[in-house]
C-alpha cells in the first residue's frame, strides 16, 4: 500500500495554498493520463498528503475539480495571448504585427507545454459525462474574437461583425497545424519554420491586409530624379 505523503498543515489564512496544491496534483494526474476516469479525489488527496474529505472543502465533486483545472489552464492561455498583444502594442507594433504576436504566443504555449495543451483539447471524459455548455473553453474563444476584432477595428471596421467566426476559423486551423506538426516524423518537427509559414498564409487568407501606405512627396521626388 502506498504510504500517504506527510504534509505540513496550513496555518490560519492559508486555505488558498491548499486549494492550489489540490489543483496542482489534479493537473499533474490529468496531464499524465489524459483521462478523467484516471482521476479520483482520494488519489489527489493522497498525493497532496491530506485526508480525502479535505478536498470537498474546496471542490464539491470530481467534475468540479476537473472543470476548475481546465478553467485555470484556458485562462492561462488567454492571458498569454492578451499579454502578447499588449506588449506588441506597447513597443509600437502595427495591427498586423500585433495579431502575429498573439498567434506566436499561442504557438509557444502549445509547444512549450505539450502535455497541458493536449489536456486542454484532448481530455477523455468519463462515458456518463460530457463537457457542459458553459465549458471554460469559451475563455480562449473570447481571446481569439478579441484579437480579430481589434485588428478589424483598425483595418476594416465594416467587417467587425465577422470577428467571432474569423477567430474560430483561425483558431481551428492553427490547432490543426499544431496537432499535425506534433505527429509528423522527427525531422519535420526539428524546426518551427513550417508553422510560421503556415501561420502567415492563414493570416493573409483570413484577414484583410493593411491598406498600402501612400508614399511621401520626398520619396516621390527621389524616385523621379533617379528615373530622369
Amino acid at each position: 500500500m502506498t504510504s500517504q505523503i506527510k504534509r505540513v498543515p496550513n496555518v490560519r489564512g492559508e486555505g488558498e495554498r491548499l486549494r492550489q496544491e489540490i489543483l496542482g496534483a489534479a493537473t499533474r494526474i490529468l496531464e499524465e493520463t489524459g483521462r478523467e476516469d484516471a482521476l479520483s479525489l482520494r488519489g489527489v488527496a493522497r498525493e497532496v498528503g491530506i485526508a480525502a474529505p479535505s478536498v470537498y472543502r474546496h471542490f464539491k465533486s470530481k467534475a468540479d475539480l476537473v472543470t476548475t483545472v481546465l478553467d485555470v489552464t484556458y485562462r492561462a492561455l488567454a492571458v498569454a495571448m492578451s499579454e502578447a498583444g499588449e506588449s506588441a502594442t506597447a513597443v509600437g507594433a502595427d495591427p498586423w504585427e500585433r495579431v502575429r504576436a498573439i498567434v506566436t504566443a499561442y504557438r509557444r504555449f502549445a509547444i512549450d507545454k505539450p502535455r497541458r495543451y493536449r489536456l486542454m483539447f484532448s481530455l477523455e471524459y468519463e462515458p456518463e459525462r460530457r463537457p457542459s455548455a458553459d465549458t471554460p473553453l469559451g475563455t480562449v474563444l473570447q481571446a481569439w474574437t478579441h484579437a480579430v476584432d481589434t485588428y478589424l477595428a483598425a483595418i476594416a471596421p465594416a467587417r467587425r461583425s465577422e470577428a467571432e467566426i474569423v477567430g474560430i476559423h483561425l483558431w481551428t486551423a492553427l490547432h490543426g497545424q499544431l496537432v499535425l506538426w506534433h505527429t509528423l516524423p522527427g525531422h519535420h518537427t526539428s524546426s518551427e519554420d513550417i508553422l510560421t509559414e503556415l501561420e502567415q498564409s492563414l493570416l493573409h487568407r483570413l484577414l484583410p491586409g493593411p491598406a498600402p501606405q501612400p508614399s511621401t512627396p520626398r520619396l516621390d521626388a527621389a524616385h523621379s530624379q533617379r528615373g530622369s
